[in-house]
């Protein structure tokens, strides 16, 4: 989420703060499971089957991250919010907003893969397509994740061969997000008010 945020706004992060949180607390224990892509087909049927086993969740199931970025676009920092919660019903999609001074645009789903609505002069969300050429980019294959390794692999592997590779994010990025991502997992980084009250 953080590498779709500057890659709009600019890649200048200057502070960061957030949490993550085990919502799940017990999960069933399934056989099984060897691929992540297929982790879905062991889901039970049935979770009240008296005959399930049961076991304490340890897993970074929900999280909250609000950032700062510099960028060209704005005179000010600009603050970048995503949060991604694990608990069932939702009430809506995971979906990606950038405001602007003239209006906004927002993109349903958690990787930003559409629709598309625009805030417009008119005040009011317009859906549009996604761009043709964006869609045309696309591995054709079904599911975010495996959409995305796709879409990285293609262009680390043209990089190498010397071809005309689109932007992807680095080792050096990667070492970045997985150091913001430690400072997160933390949890130790909200100021305690329990004094004030």
């Amino acid at each position: 989420m953080m590498s779709i945020a500057t890659s709009v706004i600019g890649e200048k992060i200057l502070s960061i703060i957030g949490e993550v949180r085990d919502d799940l607390g017990k999960a069933p224990i399934v056989e099984g499971v060897h691929n992540f892509k297929t982790r879905r087909d062991h889901i039970p049927e049935n979770l009240n089957d008296p005959n399930l086993k049961w076991g304490e969740s340890n897993v970074e199931w929900s999280y909250t991250v609000l950032a700062k970025l510099e960028s060209e676009m704005a005179t000010k920092p600009v603050s970048i919010l995503f949060k991604h919660g694990g608990l069932n019903p939702r009430f809506n999609e995971d979906h990606i907003v950038f405001y602007g001074t003239k209006g906004a645009i927002y993109i349903k789903g958690h990787y930003g893969m559409g629709p598309l609505y625009v805030w417009d002069e008119n005040k009011t969300w317009q859906e549009l397509p996604l761009p043709q050429d964006i869609v045309d980019d696309q591995p054709k294959v079904a599911g975010d994740t495996e959409r995305n390794w796709q879409y990285l692999a293609r262009e680390f592997v043209k990089d190498i061969k010397g071809e005309n590779a689109s932007y992807y994010q680095s080792f050096k990025e990667g070492s970045l997000y997985q150091q913001l991502i430690e400072l997160i997992r933390k949890n130790d980084n909200c100021t305690d008010v329990r004094h004030l009250q």
